[in-house]
């Protein structure tokens, strides 16, 4: 029965922001100012939640798609990290988005003020896969074998990534045995018990989500590396139609690293795209490096 102005928002911002921190659709249950679990399903699951808060700024993302290059260049001017940002403005056609690139120091003093459109990202990057590009029979077979040596260098590489982090796992489960020991026998407090508990139980769900990421993406990288090599010919229609996610994993594939020296692109180019793109001279090659 509340009667609102007409230019009273009934949505508002406040209400809007509760909702989102709202850890019910966790599944989880409050009681007494603490969360547990709850024995219903999930509204939303773990990796949109995150995501969420990410946004909102009560946790950092850390493998967000909101932009596929952010975090992945550095700034030529002073070495940090460049972001990606979203920016939506209205126009008498509607609502449009744009997406631009800058340095994560963007705003200190003396610091050039300067943002990479993301559609001129996008041309630099095609005109660098258009260099890749094979035609040579012999040279394909040759790219074949190193890429194979490649794979096989990340899959190892993989395999130590997930081994850590189940053992970062262990022990947080370890952990919680002991944390439940300790409230068992009275040695600490509820309060302090559900606060412990739930952080413990954040970190794990955090690893958890990691191993998921790294199970999916150890056989997915190397097929994609495949693909793109067996692709290079139109390896930039390909990228035309891909989403976030694929682009990025593409950057990844063919660049070790970029720096944005203003809005210029520079890659470090993996081995062996980094002798396609210098015209398979092999004396500019890095040797065993990828």
């Amino acid at each position: 029965n509340v009667v609102y102005r007409p230019e009273a928002p009934r949505f508002t911002r406040s209400k809007l922001h509760h909702i989102l921190l709202d850890r019910s659709y966790l599944g989880e249950v409050p009681f007494k100012g603490n969360w547990y679990p709850g024995k219903q399903e999930p509204l939303v699951d773990r990796a949109t939640w995150d995501r969420v808060q990410a946004l909102l700024g009560g946790t950092v993302y850390h493998a967000h798609e909101m932009t596929f290059a952010g975090g992945f260049m550095t700034c030529g001017h002073c070495g940090k990290i460049v972001t990606g940002e979203q920016i939506t403005k209205k126009t008498k056609s509607g609502e449009r988005r744009y997406v631009y690139y800058r340095c994560s120091r963007y705003t200190a003093e003396g610091h050039p003020r300067v943002r990479l459109p993301e559609k001129e990202l996008n041309r630099q990057l095609m005109a660098i896969f258009d260099s890749i590009r094979l035609k040579d029979e012999s040279v394909r077979e040759w790219f074949r074998v190193v890429l194979a040596s490649q794979t096989r260098d990340e899959q190892a590489e993989a395999r130590a990534q997930r081994s850590e982090l189940q053992r970062q796992s262990s022990l947080l489960v370890e952990q919680q045995d002991r944390l439940l020991n300790l409230r068992l026998a009275e040695e600490v407090d509820q309060d302090t018990f559900a606060r412990k508990h739930t952080e413990l139980r954040e970190r794990l769900a955090s690893i958890k989500l990691q191993l998921d990421v790294a199970d999916r993406s150890h056989d997915e990288t190397a097929d994609l590396a495949s693909k793109a090599f067996e692709l290079s010919q139109t390896l930039q229609d390909k990228w035309v139609g891909a989403d976030y996610a694929t682009k990025r994993r593409l950057l990844e594939i063919v660049c070790l690293n970029c720096r944005l020296d203003g809005v210029n692109l520079v890659p470090t180019m993996r081995k062996p795209f980094d002798v396609l793109a210098e015209g398979l001279d092999l004396s500019k090659s890095r040797g065993e490096r990828i």
